[in-house]
């Protein structure tokens, strides 16, 4: 498991399997951080190649589309992040082609019910590799101001009354994604907001636990509070 933060105003990330509304709110969220470059860097779907149009503020990007993980890898050596729409049945294939790509540190898993005994395989080559799992069945995480995972935090109305704009000082660790957005705003109500906020997700066997996270934000110098939601 990673020591320090995940997560930084210049990651970038590859999305597998598209889905419009997750890319471009990822998008929307790094306009309103005043990002240099867009936070996803390409697009993995297999079978088509090519390019989608998104925004980026009011203008009108492309970001690539390739057809296997193999191939997105080699063009994006930058991106450091795999984000993982696939559904529960094709989750672990595409999982561990990512874990095993050396330019790759982060695999979130956001399918339900991917099998355990899969999920195991995955956590034993993640940590053989310290490399970090975020899911399976998980919204994903966000550090404020910086970068988020697909649909973390829901709308740009919701992001910016928690405040996810700009780092605070809390370090949050959840089971629950539908509840995240709650503490979210809560945490902003009464703190100076998040710095980073995780949702290790619902399943049995989460690719990294609550004191994994924990742990790691006690070594965030930027983390002056941490808060668990169990």
């Amino acid at each position: 498991m990673a020591t320090g933060q995940l997560f930084s105003k210049t990651t970038q990330a590859l999305f597998y399997n598209y889905k419009q509304l997750h890319v471009q709110r990822m998008l929307d969220f790094d306009f309103l951080c005043r990002r240099e470059t867009p936070s996803v860097a390409a697009i993995i779907n297999p079978g088509s190649e090519g390019f989608k149009k998104l925004f980026f503020g009011q203008e009108e990007i492309a970001i690539q589309v390739h057809s296997t993980v193999e191939a997105a890898c080699a063009a994006h050596p930058t991106a450091d992040v795999f984000i993982n729409f696939a559904s529960s049945r094709s989750a672990f294939a595409s999982s561990m082609s990512a874990l095993k790509q050396p330019t790759i540190r982060v695999v979130a898993i956001i399918a339900e019910g991917v099998p355990e005994s899969d999920t195991k395989q995955l956590i034993a080559y993640a940590k053989t590799n310290n490399k970090v799992i975020i899911g399976p069945a998980t919204v994903g995480g966000i550090q404020a101001g910086a970068f988020k995972i697909g649909d973390t935090a829901g709308t740009t109305d919701n992001i910016i009354q928690c405040k996810l704009y700009r780092p605070g000082s809390v370090g949050f660790v959840s089971k629950s994604g539908g509840m995240s957005d709650e503490l979210y705003n809560t945490i902003a109500r009464v703190t100076d907001g998040i710095y980073e906020g995780i949702a290790i997700g619902g399943d049995v066997f989460p690719g990294s636990t609550l004191s994994d996270h924990v742990l790691r934000f006690n070594n965030i110098l930027q983390v002056k509070m941490i808060v668990v939601l169990g």
